[in-house]
């Protein structure tokens, strides 16, 4: 948007010198040049806006009045902030018109120089056979400049020579560099005492003495043999002298078996074992220690198990193991119910019935509704209040099940019920008759349809359909309950046939 005479900025400084790590103010002068009241914001373009911070971002100005708010500028003291000029610009916007106005100023970063080191071990040893230890020295450059770092090494008693595979790195800011140190004793002895020189490691700037960072390392020399080396081998020498002939026998697990090797659960086997030149012989698991060179015992585990035989004595330590297999045991017959039945399968309210069973391998019986039962048991007594249907379960010791039901009917006499109604013979010739009988309680009343009309409770009568009939009984009670039964009688105009009784022909001569 282009820029508007209402709004004025003006600026404290053209230029601004800040070295990383410090801080510095620009003042900004505003002024609002139109006739109303305005409010402007501030803002800074072209700078990271890590580096800028606003305290009063807006100001509020009356007609052709002025104002001073401040821009606070930090530079972060690290490599990313690279040394050079940064032009800038801080702009004005009126926040109600849109109107803006810039003023352009330089930020000068100025270069500053800090150096960081790392040792890598701290610590090498150097031999008669290894002269030469080597470290890793790396060199951080942290600031925001290009430097170049020559490397020493020294240590005060000259007891090392010190090489880089560098001496001059040449550092972009923010780099590292890691280069190998060598460093070896400057005389190499045969006999004599370890020493332990502390050596100093400096990173200097090329163009900048003040510029320059140490690190401490240490530099162990042993020679091939020591005093006290010398000593300790004529003493192990003298020592073997007397081991060889005062040295105890070594011990020896002679036998350490199982048999069998393999059983099923529940099974037994026998450990057997025999140990020479131990003091202390200890199997686990379970037995823990014995006091027999040679023995045995049995064990029953109820998994395959690894025991573990450790022999002790002053010839040293001896240890085997054996592993002895348990199978599963084999799985039990299925459980069976030979028969379920109950006497009798239809009672009269209030009166008993007997359940009896006959089971095989079953090590649980569950009878329901009434439960658990005891497995030993054949037959278990009870009084239905309804029909019921009782539910035999047989659990062998595996888990396996197998049911088996009956039904016993229960009957209320105070009840309306149709207790029998049937014709016979079902099948007649036309022409033929049939009987009906029945038998109803708790009725009030009785009707045959077809024919036959209101009868007595309880009775029978003699019909003669003339094609094929269904009967039924209609009975009903005082409360105005009403039940049926139907019978069918099949009319056919061929007698049916029968089949007269075998005779066996004489033999003959009689």
């Amino acid at each position: 948007m282009p820029a508007s005479t209402t709004i004025e900025v003006k600026l404290s400084h053209d230029e601004i010198k800040i070295e990383p790590g410090g801080t510095a103010q620009l003042q900004v002068e505003i002024a609002n040049a139109s006739d109303q009241p305005d409010t402007i914001g501030l803002e800074v373009e072209g700078l990271d806006y890590e580096w800028v911070a606003i305290p009063v971002p807006t100001i509020t100005l009356d007609a052709h009045a002025r104002g001073t708010e401040k821009i606070l500028l930090k530079i972060p003291r690290r490599s990313e902030s690279a040394a050079g000029a940064y032009p800038f610009v801080v702009r004005a916007r009126s926040l109600e018109t849109g109107a803006t106005a810039v003023a352009p100023v330089t930020l000068l970063v100025e270069p500053f120089a800090a150096l960081s080191i790392e040792l890598y071990p701290r610590r090498g040893v150097c031999s008669y056979w290894k002269p030469v230890s080597e470290f890793e020295v790396t060199v951080h450059n942290l600031g925001n400049t290009p430097l170049d770092v020559r490397l020493y090494a020294n240590d005060p008693d000259d007891v090392g020579v010190y090489t880089f595979e560098r001496e001059v790195l040449s550092l972009q800011a923010g780099a590292s560099e890691t280069v190998v140190l060598s460093a070896e004793p400057s005389r190499r002895a045969m006999v004599g005492r370890s020493q332990i020189a502390s050596f100093t490691v400096t990173a200097r700037c090329v163009d900048n003495a003040y510029v320059a960072v140490h690190t401490q390392g240490q530099l162990y020399t042993r020679p091939l043999v020591s005093p006290v080396t010398l000593s300790v081998l004529g003493l192990l020498l003298l020592a073997l002298g007397v081991w060889a002939f005062t040295r105890p026998k070594p011990v020896e697990i002679l036998e350490f078996a199982v048999e069998p090797s393999t059983i099923q659960q529940g099974g037994t086997a026998v450990l057997r074992w025999h140990v020479a030149n131990a003091s202390e012989i200890s199997i686990t698991p379970d037995i823990g220690v014995v006091k027999e060179a040679a023995g045995s015992r049995q064990v029953l585990p109820a998994q395959t198990t690894t025991y573990h035989l450790m022999a002790r004595g002053r010839g040293g330590v001896a240890e085997k193991e054996v592993i002895l297999t348990v199978l599963p045991a084999p799985e039990p017959p299925p459980p069976a119910i030979l028969s379920f039945k109950a006497e009798p399968s239809q009672v009269t309210k209030g009166d008993p019935v007997i359940l009896s069973w006959q089971v095989r391998n079953a090590t649980k019986l569950l009878l329901s509704p009434l439960g658990e039962l005891d497995p030993l048991l054949t037959s278990v007594r009870d009084t239905p209040a309804l029909t019921t249907t009782y539910t035999l379960v047989a659990i062998n010791s595996a888990g396996r099940k197998v049911e088996k039901k009956v039904t016993v009917k229960v009957r209320d006499p105070n009840a309306l019920e149709v207790l029998e109604f049937k014709a016979e013979p079902a099948v007649i010739t036309a022409g033929g008759t049939v009987t009906l009988r029945w038998r109803v309680q708790a009725a009030s009343r009785v009707i045959i349809d077809n024919g036959v009309g209101e009868v007595a409770p309880q009775g029978e009568t003699v019909v003669s359909p003339t094609q094929d009939t269904t009967y039924t009984l209609t009975a009903m009670n005082d409360a105005g309950e009403v039940v049926t039964k139907s019978v069918k009688v099949t009319v056919t105009t061929t007698p049916p046939v029968t089949t007269p009784p075998s005779v066996n022909p004489a033999p003959p001569g009689r």
